[in-house]
């Protein structure tokens, strides 16, 4: 595993405005994200793990403070070149499927390889078979997402994000839709993949229950960093 970090931010500040109310949500973070490990932000509702998780994503820029990825500072770059740095090294999960019903669950997982580098239709296939594959859905691959369940939903979304091969990959809250068990297989996967890839895995959720599958576990409250434990100090919990 490489000990350079994929992700690093510096002093970073984040606030939200309404009307004449202005609230801040982050507070002088700084970290360093490493590749091939699971890395779970977690914290109680508002303590701003998803802001948290945007602004290392280059979704939502800090109003102080730098974030590089992959050795680029995202606020150098433009909107266009933002997208295309996400488009060619970032893949997303959302606590939402955002799966297309009228799509089987290999359609829904080629859909981003029609965007960016063109890619041979045999290839695209290629790809999301074995995408599917990593994620134990192979034999499912033709099922069009209502024949599914909720974690097989989520899987499809895993094998999606995965099929671009990003060597940065975000979950915001990827099991809050599904039950313990499924949320388990969910987390123990992205842990897989982290390890087996070498991809950055960064993940926000509010499941204590999920922290066993992570490599270090980083505590917000009210939008600081209050705890950073390697996975070796990370005491069981059944909360």
């Amino acid at each position: 595993m490489s000990t350079t970090p994929s992700i690093v931010a510096e002093h970073i500040d984040r606030s939200f405005s309404s009307g004449k109310t202005r609230q801040q949500v982050l507070f002088d973070i700084s970290l360093s994200i490493l590749p091939g490990e699971l890395t779970m932000i977690i914290g109680p509702s508002g303590s701003g793990k998803s802001t948290l998780l945007s602004a290392l994503s280059g979704l939502l820029a800090p109003d102080n403070g730098t974030v590089h990825a992959l050795g680029i500072e995202l606020s150098k770059l433009t909107a266009s070149q933002l997208d295309t740095f996400r488009l060619e090294n970032c893949g997303f999960i959302f606590q939402g499927f955002n799966l297309f019903a009228a799509l089987t669950a290999q359609e829904n997982v080629m859909l981003p390889l029609n965007y960016g580098p063109k890619i041979h239709a045999d290839e695209a296939r290629q790809r999301s078979k074995e995408a599917l594959e990593m994620v134990g859905l192979g034999s499912r691959m033709q099922l069009r997402p209502l024949e599914l369940s909720g974690g097989e939903k989520q899987r499809v979304a895993i094998a999606r994000a995965l099929v671009k091969r990003p060597r940065l990959l975000f979950a915001d809250e990827p099991t809050s839709a599904l039950d313990g068990q499924n949320g388990q297989i969910v987390v123990s996967l992205l842990h897989e993949i982290a390890r087996t890839r070498g991809t950055t895995v960064l993940g926000v959720s509010h499941d204590n229950r999920l922290i066993k599958h992570a490599d270090r576990v980083i505590t917000l409250e009210d939008g600081r960093v209050v705890k950073d434990q390697r996975a070796s100090h990370i005491p069981e919990t059944t909360a």
